[in-house]
């Protein structure tokens, strides 16, 4: 499964089909999140740089993924 943002750009894909909308959103902030995790541990042990903007990214990607999640409405769905 892809989602795509509305200009087009790739925002998510998952090798399982979540049964929902809310773990579709779950997984995408938890996908997100990691990365971050992993982008953060790389600029620990790098120089100033490119892995601060790289692990910027990743966060802000995981920030608003947490956003998503967190104004979702389950009465909605």
């Amino acid at each position: 499964m892809c989602i795509a943002s509305p200009a087009g750009r790739f925002v998510y894909s998952a090798a399982v089909f979540p049964t929902s909308l809310y773990d579709c959103l779950w997984h995408a902030w938890d996908e997100a999140q990691h990365e971050a995790d992993l982008a953060y541990a790389a600029w620990q042990h790098e120089e100033p740089g490119e892995a601060y903007a790289v692990y910027r990214a990743a966060q802000d990607r995981a920030d608003a993924a947490q956003d998503a999640l967190a104004s979702f409405d389950h009465a909605d769905a």
